[in-house]
Order: C-alpha cells, then structure tokens, then sequence
C-alpha cells in the first residue's frame, strides 16, 4: 500500500507474490520511454526479492511473502492460481520481452518442472488433466482447479513455441481442454470460479508423461466431465480460459480453439449481456437469467476477455506474438530487437 497524502510506503507484512512480481514488464517499459532507468531497478529490486525468499521447492512460490522479512510464509498455498499466477507469467515474459537476459527463461522452466511435479495430476474419473494446489505448505493436495489457473495452458504453449518444447505443448492443449470442459459441462454454457475433481493421480513428470498419457480430448463433455463438479460456481467474466485458447490458436493454427471461444462468446451474450453492459452469474448451473445476475463488471473484462475473443477472429498478424508481449492485462509491449 501508499499513502498518497505523505507519499510513503506503507509496509503491512504479507504480500502476494502477483503483487511483488507483477510490475517488471511495466516499469522496464516505462523506463524505455522515459530514458530513466529507475523504474527498472525498482521492478527488478522487488522481484530478485522475491527470488531470494527461502522455499522448499526452488521452482515453486508460495502465496505470501514479508515484506519487511523477505520471507515466505511456509503454510500459505502452493498453485498457480490466485496470488501467484501472474508472477509465473512474468518469468518467461520478461525474457521474451528481452532475451539478452536469460535467467528469467531459466526460472520459467525450473518452474514449470515443479509444476509438473507438485500441481500436474489426472483425475481417473474423467481422465482430465488439472492443476491442483497444496494447502499448509505442502500437507494436503486440493483436487480442485481455479478459474485463474486457466492462464497456465496459454503460457505453456507460448513458452513452447519460444522454447522449442514440444511436450509442453502437448500439456498445454489437454489443460486447456479440461477448462473449456468446465465451461461446457454447465448448463449456461459458463465455466465456474472454482471446480472440483473426483479423485488425482499424479503424472510421472520425471519421465515427462506430464501431458504425453492417454487422456480423452474427444469433445465428449458428459464423459469427459464426469466426476467433476463447481465449488465455487460464480462466473464473473474472468478471461483465463479464452486468453489460453488465443494463444493456442495463434501457436497451432487449429480452429477447434475458435469454436471453443465462440460457444464462450455465445453463452457471455445469452446469460451475462444486459442493459449498458455485461453481468456477473452467481450460479452457472442455474439458468434463471433474473435473480442469477451480479450488478458487476470487473474491468478485466473489458481488458482481457472481450480482447482475447476478438484476437481470436481478428486478423492473425494482428498484434503478433513474435512482435508483442502481452502484459497480464492484456496491453501490448512491443518486444524489446
């Protein structure tokens, strides 16, 4: 926080990671612009703190940090969901955005093992793969996704397309699937904030199967969604799911990913649309339109979900991902030659 009256930091203790290490992009932009190095420096002082707080799993992060410590709080969750899930997407953007500097491509894919290791598993129910979290520190796995885990798949591909890591791929297209699943198996045709699994089965990532083991993608949505189930089953515009499937579809040319997005678009306009705007459900599993809306709006919505539809059927030389890096917002920073 700031208190803008004395223009002073104010230091509250914990801080969530995407907050810490989600301004680098930014500020190394705004230093470019400017000429003022500052700004850099600032961003990359937070996030080298960030780097330097002792943890159990070099790859993995915990939620929550001390700012006055530098230290993790050991019993937060591990996931790449909420408080931490743009701060994995900075690690590969930033050496995207400028690839003179590769330790950011080295954290990324130390990273991304440990996902595969801790947070990969398959549900034997419904065969799909998903990313669950650990709760106090590492003691219980959640079979549960987060809508925001949804980013994952689209930062995979990217990183494979960057990279050259085909299998990463491979894993990316069966996450994204189980998110256009959890939109599909509800009957507004809305993906829930939070969905749950039947059971987990880890995959072997020492053996990269981690998105190489059979698993169904064929687009049978009661099969491939029995034994999951909403947990939190509000719907409130997030475009995570519709930002993986742009970014798929750019990587792979396969236009299964646009009419994924479409059924997406199609349900937004049936169930959210309103009188000046868009609304947010409150149960994607009910269909009554009145009572199910939410006087709300979140401005992402704007930002990122209707950006990411349009991309998806805008012309693909539009805003390029071998010229642009998008910020987590979804705003384009020219890529640094």
């Amino acid at each position: 926080q700031v208190d803008l009256n004395a223009r002073k930091p104010v230091f509250t203790g914990d801080l969530a990671i995407a907050e810490g290490g989600t301004v680098q992009l930014e500020f190394k932009r705004l230093s470019q612009l400017t000429g003022d190095d500052k700004y850099r420096k600032a961003g990359d002082r937070a996030g080298e703190a960030i780097e330097a707080g002792e943890r159990k799993y070099k790859g993995l992060y915990p939620a929550f940090i001390n700012t006055n410590t530098g230290e993790y709080d050991a019993s937060s969750v591990l996931s790449v969901g909420a408080y931490v899930d743009s701060f994995y997407e900075y690690q590969l953007k930033q050496f995207l955005f400028d690839r003179k500097d590769t330790k950011f491509k080295d954290r990324y894919l130390r990273s991304t093992m440990a996902v595969k290791e801790r947070l990969v598993a398959r549900d034997p129910t419904s065969g799909r793969l998903f990313l669950g979290s650990w709760n106090n520190g590492d003691s219980v796995f959640v079979h549960e996704m987060e809508h925001l885990a949804c980013f994952y798949p689209g930062l995979l591909a990217l990183g494979a397309q960057a990279l050259d890591r085909p299998r990463d791929l491979v894993l990316a297209e069966e996450l994204a699937y189980t998110c256009y699943v959890s939109y599909a198996m509800t009957p507004t045709g809305l993906g829930p904030e939070r969905f749950r699994f039947a059971g987990y089965k880890f995959v072997d990532a020492a053996a990269d199967d981690a998105g190489a083991a059979a698993g169904s993608m064929g687009e049978d949505v009661k099969k491939d969604s029995a034994g999951m189930s909403g947990v939190d089953v509000r719907y409130i515009l997030r475009p995570e799911t519709l930002e993986s499937l742009f970014i798929l579809f750019r990587v792979t040319g396969d236009p299964k990913y646009q009419d994924w997005a479409w059924a997406i678009f199609l349900a937004i306009e049936k169930h959210a649309k309103v009188e000046g705007g868009y609304a947010a459900i409150r149960n994607v599993f009910a269909t009554s339109s009145h009572w199910n809306l939410v006087d709300s709006m979140e401005s992402f919505f704007t930002a990122e979900t209707l950006k990411y539809l349009y991309l998806l059927f805008g012309p693909s030389d539009l805003l390029s991902l071998d010229e642009y890096v998008l910020n987590t917002e979804a705003h384009p920073l020219k890529i640094t030659k």
